[in-house]
């Protein structure tokens, strides 16, 4: 007779106080430096995804992984380290948990060069739940397709605990759990993308313990009638969270010919001059997630304002082939235009003509954007 496994679920967030928990065993690590003699507090963020998690299931092991440091006061937001997030995964593959709860994620995409690779592997063993940023950013680890990106149940259209799915949502985050229960309210707490993590989990484990296929469950969940372009553009603009972003064309002959370049552009950009910077392309955007697919060049101009109200970046790349240059230029008006001659580089701009090297790209886009 096979023996019922009981589900392993990770958290990595802050400290989580066990007291209210029904789980049948409780673990706690820490990879962020926190002092072991630091309490747990009973509202921390990690605390209240805990109880959630336990409100709307049972028959699970938890293991608290903490990647953030305990807040000193109430209106402190606890924040982390990117690599504290990565150490935390990487300690998930040691554990051999099934179910990995992450709500403490990452809106700078540079970030990516850090996290990708862990959780592609750890994706091959646990299912990976991360929340979208709540201020609705493209976000990692949640946006990659390996990873069950989720979304508090904004439109208020599902039960508490109900899971719904958008397989074509924006953000690569097409999962949305309601997490609406009086618990997160006496704590003075209000529903979020934080929260939706561990409802779904808590559905994901369920499916589990009764032995159901996770893959036809998820097949059967209601589709979510989750924001269009247009409406993400409009809500982002009533927040106050638009701004206009400095815009480099980059025409080219085959874009896998520049592709390299214009990556090696972004990360001396970042790393060099924290300028984060996103790219939208006709190509795949493959392992980057800076990279954004241009479906089709007649929506150019409500694309490249998706990405400026929803990446979270200071410069915009379009990368796109020689021969619709015109098309372009009626559409938008580009603060810089590159064009690339085999190891060269030519930028015009307001200021006339630069030109240099293709390994020094960063370096003249930041002088001229000065």
């Amino acid at each position: 007779m096979v023996q019922w496994k009981m589900s392993r679920i990770a958290i990595l967030d802050t400290k989580i106080h066990p007291g209210h928990l029904r789980c049948k065993k409780f673990y706690s690590y820490s990879v962020c430096g926190e002092p072991e003699k630091e309490q747990a507090q009973e509202t921390s963020h990690g605390t209240v995804c805990a109880r959630v998690l336990d409100y709307f299931t049972s028959d699970y092991e938890l293991y608290n992984i903490q990647i953030l440091k305990n807040r000193r006061n109430t209106d402190e937001k606890p924040m982390g380290e990117i690599l504290h997030l990565k150490k935390g995964m990487q300690l998930c593959l040691e554990l051999d948990v099934d179910i990995v709860c992450m709500s403490a994620v990452s809106s700078f995409l540079s970030d990516s060069n850090v996290l990708y690779e862990t959780a592609k592997e750890l994706s091959q063993k646990s299912i990976l739940l991360a929340a979208l940023d709540n201020k609705r950013y493209m976000t990692v680890p949640a946006s990659y397709p390996f990873v069950t990106g989720v979304q508090s149940d904004i439109k208020d259209c599902l039960a508490p605990g109900e899971l719904a799915y958008n397989a074509i949502d924006l953000f690569g985050a097409g999962m949305y759990a309601n997490c609406k229960i009086g618990l997160l309210f006496e704590l003075s707490c209000v529903p979020s993308n934080s929260f939706a993590v561990p409802a779904a989990a808590a559905r994901f484990n369920t499916w589990k313990n009764k032995g159901s296929h996770i893959e036809m469950e998820l097949e059967n969940l209601r589709p979510y009638p989750a924001y269009g372009i247009d409406e993400e553009i409009t809500f982002k603009r009533e927040q106050g969270f638009y701004k206009e972003l400095p815009l480099a064309v980059f025409y080219v002959t085959k874009e896998a010919d520049v592709y390299a370049v214009c990556q090696r552009a972004m990360d001396e950009l970042y790393n060099k001059y924290f300028v984060q910077s996103s790219v939208l392309c006709n190509m795949k955007s493959g392992t980057d997630i800076r990279f954004r697919k241009l479906e089709s060049i007649a929506n150019l101009k409500q694309e490249l304002l998706f990405m400026e109200c929803c990446y979270k970046t200071d410069l915009l790349f379009l990368m796109i082939e020689e021969h619709n240059r015109e098309q372009v230029r009626m559409q938008v008006e580009a603060d810089l235009e590159i064009t690339l001659h085999g190891d060269r580089i030519k930028i015009l701009s307001e200021e006339g003509c630069a030109k240099g090297r293709a390994k020094d790209l960063s370096d003249l886009i930041y002088q001229i954007l000065q």
